[in-house]
């Protein structure tokens, strides 16, 4: 695992997909943090229930690449190319 971060997130889960590592828990967290986004809202955002962000952000499940995509650049944090 790279030390290399960006807003707290591995430099990995900021690569373009093939080689994208899906973030961590808390990592998603945090993004959802820096954008000021509950649970609802990043659901009612990408269009999936609460109950599916919730188990992203319990480390039950991991969010699609799209998903993380679309919170990262609402949050402005890249994937420019998208």
């Amino acid at each position: 695992m790279s030390e290399n971060k960006l807003n707290g997130v591995r430099a990995e889960c900021m690569s373009a997909a093939p080689s994208w590592q899906p973030p961590s828990s808390d990592e998603l967290r945090d993004l959802m943090d820096s954008i000021g986004f509950s649970p609802r809202e990043v659901g009612e955002f990408l269009g999936v229930s609460r109950k599916a962000v919730n188990r992203w952000t319990l480390g039950q499940e991991t969010i699609p690449f799209a998903g993380w995509v679309l919170l990262c650049r609402r949050a402005g944090w890249g994937f420019s190319e998208y």
